[in-house]
């Protein structure tokens, strides 16, 4: 996984997004230091995180309303 660089100001984070986001809002999840996981679970978080990201790089990704919407009728 690859870092990017923002700057915050006022409350508010700026900066360039990495190519292949899509456009609009997005929920941004930053890592804790002391977050307890071992150097095995989080070598293994990055990878599923980096398969994750090259999905919908490729297209390969459904809305989170859909799914909730399908689980909801189910």
């Amino acid at each position: 996984m690859k870092a990017t660089r923002v700057h915050v100001q006022d409350g508010r984070i700026t900066g360039d997004a990495p190519p292949g986001l899509p456009e609009g809002d997005v929920d941004l999840c930053l890592a804790e230091p002391d977050d307890g996981l071992s150097d095995d679970e989080l070598a293994r978080l990055n990878e599923t995180l980096a398969r994750g990201f090259a999905a919908i790089q490729a297209g390969r990704f459904r809305p989170a309303a859909d799914v909730l919407s399908d689980l909801r009728r189910r």
